[in-house]
């Protein structure tokens, strides 16, 4: 190689021309693009990949704050304010929203990834310490004791969270489901109109009942603070274990240059410093068809409650991969099952377009979590149609034999990732050979839900139709 450098570099000065070594015919082309490269490209393309996550082995010496406080909430709940109130104590600081479940961290190189494997770090751990400093920075420049987080989407990541900070405490804000809604739309009318902002806002909603579930916490409400807000501040100071300061009420000192655009309230009314009455509460015939489910579960809205929308049992998706002739999926079971502890789970693939047509699969559940693979093989039927789509659920004999089994969408729905159908793009993968080659390719349908979309490989079928044309032609 330094022979071939040294020639170069003498042929590019003399005559503008250099040699490159040429691939053999029928050599292997080089891998392109890297391996890294290719994994990412098989589990699919977005903005903010799924990352596994684990506590820390030893949070004395991994986790610098201690304690962190979440505010769990929707958006246009009263978080800002209810942060400023609380950032208003002399022990707690409850800065603008931090995002820091957005922060990434990846290695440039392989040399870096083994050197922190032989660390014992996964980039789950490396993102935790990241965090973890960003916080502790923040905590350490006000000079106070505790740090008060509450961006919504952390209601999305709650489970990353308690994962991250073992000693985390959370607190539930919950509103009106309609006025959170209005107040979404109102924000930036432009963006979305009435209906679409109410499902929008839904989903933070639908994240912060499932935290609220799974997650000990002291809950407070929006119409209740701005009611009595000292009433509310005490019960979280008793909660928080520090003393009640009625200064709390005044927050407006020292506040004006801590209110950022799009980093939370911004507006007049939060900048008064001073707790406004809230709105009046929507009617019950004002409340959006859309919202009236969560609206009761939250106990604005009477009437009895199906379900509620955190016990809503699904398959709940962590990562998939398509490549190497297999589709592999893992994630975790969610909800109120009526499956037994013991129950034996299988992966079930059923023929959208033939409903009776099904394949199944074994999926062993282990703490919750799902491992289960098919290979793309199977879903070329001889006789099926082209294109075709299979849609994959989890099935288990339920505790009940009179209702048959237990059968779970298999989706991805507790993120906050929207479009996952044009975001989440996942490589196809060729079945067969010639005119009957097919393309089979998973996909998130409009809804969230995993399928699998097998469609005729057009490129295949056109150079086989040429090669006849020229075996024919004499």
């Amino acid at each position: 190689m330094d022979l071939l450098r040294k020639l170069n570099k003498r042929m590019g000065a003399a005559v503008g021309y250099e040699v490159r070594k040429v691939r053999r015919a029928g050599a292997p082309k080089a891998a392109s693009p890297p391996a890294a490269a290719k994994a990412e490209e098989a589990t699919g393309r977005a903005k903010s990949p799924q990352v596994a996550f684990r506590p820390p082995k030893d949070p004395a010496v991994d986790r610098l704050v201690k304690g962190p406080v979440f505010i769990m909430c929707p958006v246009r709940s009263g978080s800002t304010l209810l942060r400023l109130l609380l950032g208003a104590h002399p022990q707690l600081h409850a800065p603008h929203e931090l995002h820091v479940r957005r922060l990434e961290v990846r290695c440039g190189t392989r040399l870096a990834e083994r050197s922190m494997d032989v660390l014992g770090l996964e980039r789950g751990d490396l993102e935790h310490l990241l965090w973890d400093r960003v916080m502790h920075r923040e905590l350490v420049k006000s000079g106070k004791d505790v740090i008060v987080e509450k961006t919504p989407s952390n209601a999305f990541a709650y489970q990353r969270i308690t994962a991250c900070w073992p000693d985390a405490r959370f607190i539930f804000l919950l509103r009106h489901p309609a006025s959170i809604a209005r107040s979404w739309h109102e924000a930036d009318p432009e963006k979305r109109n009435a209906e679409e902002a109410a499902l929008d806002a839904l989903r933070y909603m639908r994240a912060t009942e499932r935290a609220r579930q799974a997650l000990p916490g002291h809950t407070v409400r929006y119409e209740e603070l701005t009611a009595d807000p000292e009433g509310v501040l005490k019960g979280i100071c008793g909660f928080l274990g520090v003393d009640f300061e009625p200064g709390m009420l005044e927050y407006g000192a020292g506040s004006e240059g801590d209110l950022e655009k799009g980093l939370g309230d911004w507006k007049e009314k939060i900048r008064s410093g001073r707790v406004q009455a809230g709105r009046g509460l929507p009617e019950p015939d004002e409340i959006p068809e859309s919202l009236r489910e969560i609206s009761a579960a939250w106990g604005y809205l009477e009437g009895p409650v199906s379900e509620r929308e955190s016990d809503a049992a699904h398959a709940e998706i962590n990562q998939v991969w398509a490549q190497d002739g297999l589709v592999r999926i893992t994630g975790s079971l969610h909800g109120r099952l009526a499956a037994p502890a013991d129950a034996l789970w299988r992966l079930q693939l059923v023929l959208r377009e033939h409903k009776e047509q099904r394949l199944s699969y074994p999926a062993p559940v282990a703490d919750g979590g799902f491992d289960a693979s098919f290979p793309v093989g199977d879903l070329a039927l001889d006789d099926g149609p082209a294109p075709c789509h299979w849609d994959i659920y989890l099935t288990a004999d339920t505790a009940d034999t009179r209702e048959g089994e237990t059968r779970l969408r298999v989706g991805r729905h507790l993120d906050d990732l929207q479009d996952k159908k044009k975001v989440l793009v996942f490589p196809a993968q060729r079945v067969g050979n010639g005119e009957g080659a097919l393309l089979v390719k998973p996909y998130y349908t409009v809804k969230d839900n995993l399928s699998v979309e097998c469609q005729a490989d057009a490129h295949e079928a056109h150079a086989e139709a040429e090669h006849g044309d020229a075996r024919a032609t004499p």
